[in-house]
């Protein structure tokens, strides 16, 4: 079983994709009431963080309210659960979290967290590849005391309960299941870069998402590639952890290495045969030959960007959208839901990002006022791409637009008598 632990900053997109996903069930809710839907239990938490931060004397404010784990047991390990079972687990598993004792950097004395008596919530999730169960789990960074759970290093809080529970229950610890999916991983690159009759990154990264594995890029200021990761449930690895091999910079040289050049054999040409003759030869006058016409190289065609294309529904039509694959992925890793915007999803806001990329202003207008947006400013009747502007900065400048169309309208309170 592996634990995965990080704090989140828009708690109420955590909840929503916890319960609501696709094929989602909801195991258990803790400290709150039951039937409640996910935006009330995000209100709930982040009343409850609100109302207790006045106890805060020391520090800055809390910002980030929410704390969001995933517990990925293997197929083997939960064949026969029930969701009982699973309810268990995730008590066990904040239990078992609040018992591992941590020295935090400055501090002297052992720290635990209190997550078991904060309110907190859990939703069950199958892959869509391989059908394997996952349990994601909120919890409230305050807990009923009004005491704030401390988050220093929590990954690595996560890893020694997953630790104590794999063994009270006889399961493979979580090295060996690591060590496990990066060798899958590594496997599913080698046959990729095999099968690729050319080298092409965005085909590399394209076949890598079609056989269920999530990829983020990383590039520099310079919008070179430097990295990326590739991951499925719980198990994130960076290219380097995969192996070095698959490493950003190392990916071409790879491919070249499965696909050798054939090797061309040079043939030395015949020396001709001289005879001798016994009569005497007359010097022949060598007749002026024709200027021979130059063979122009052929000129290869350029190949065509590999573009996917998009169905976004605006709330009032459905518009078909083809983005790049060199810009797709700024669109869906840069994207982020504006504060105070509760409604809107990352998705939504990389899909208005794309309607501005292809310069459908009034059905991105529309994407966005659906999506609880209208708060910010609008693009001017002359968007588009500038004659200086290559199509990266272009995109960001979508999603830069798309971020403030969606932000919520500010409500103007009056004056009552």
């Amino acid at each position: 079983m592996i634990m995965l632990a990080k704090v989140v900053p828009y708690g109420g997109n955590a909840v929503r994709y916890a319960l609501e996903k696709e094929k989602a069930k909801l195991v258990k809710v803790n400290h709150m009431p039951e039937g409640i839907d996910p935006t009330a239990i995000w209100y709930m938490m982040k009343h409850h963080c609100q109302l207790h931060q006045q106890d805060r004397t020391v520090g800055r404010k809390l910002e980030r309210l929410m704390v969001q784990f995933v517990i990925s047991p293997s197929k083997e390990e939960t064949a026969n659960f029930t969701m009982n079972d699973w309810a268990d687990l995730q008590d066990e598993s904040l239990d078992t979290l609040d018992s591992v004792g941590l020295i935090p950097r400055g501090m002297k004395q052992e720290v635990k967290t209190n997550f078991r008596n904060s309110m907190n919530v859990g939703g069950l999730h199958s892959d869509s590849k391989s059908g394997t169960l996952h349990l994601h789990m909120d919890c409230c960074r305050v807990d009923l005391d009004g005491n704030t759970n401390d988050v220093h290093d929590i990954h690595k809080r996560a890893m020694l309960a997953a630790e104590i529970i794999n063994m009270r229950h006889g399961w493979q610890q979580p090295k060996e299941i690591r060590e496990m999916r990066r060798e899958e991983i590594a496997k599913v690159c080698e046959d990729i870069l095999q099968k690729l009759p050319e080298f092409d990154i965005a085909m590399y990264f394209n076949f890598l998402r079609s056989k269920g594995y999530e990829v983020k890029t990383k590039y520099d200021k310079n919008q070179k590639l430097v990295g990326y990761t590739v991951g499925k449930n719980a198990s994130v690895f960076k290219a380097s952890e995969i192996g070095r091999r698959y490493m950003a910079s190392q990916l071409e040289a790879s491919w070249k290495k499965l696909h050798p050049a054939p090797t061309q054999v040079k043939v030395k040409p015949a020396s001709p045969a001289v005879i001798p003759s016994d009569r005497p030869t007359r010097p022949v006058t060598p007749k002026p030959t024709s200027t021979q016409t130059k063979v122009q190289p052929s000129v290869q065609p350029k190949s065509t960007p590999a573009k996917t294309v998009f169905n976004i529904d605006t709330g009032s039509e459905v518009k078909k959208v083809w983005i790049l694959d060199s810009v797709k992925d700024i669109f869906f890793n840069e994207a982020q839901v504006p504060e105070g915007n509760d409604t809107a999803t990352v998705e939504n806001i990389a899909h208005t990002a794309m309607l501005l990329f292809a310069e459908y202003i009034d059905a991105a207008t529309s994407m966005s006022e659906s999506c609880g947006g209208g708060g910010g400013s609008s693009p001017e009747s002359d968007w588009g791409k500038k004659d200086d502007e290559n199509k990266r900065a272009y995109a960001r400048r979508c999603l830069q637009m798309a971020h403030s169309m969606c932000k919520p309208k500010s409500i103007k309170r009056g004056y009552h008598r």
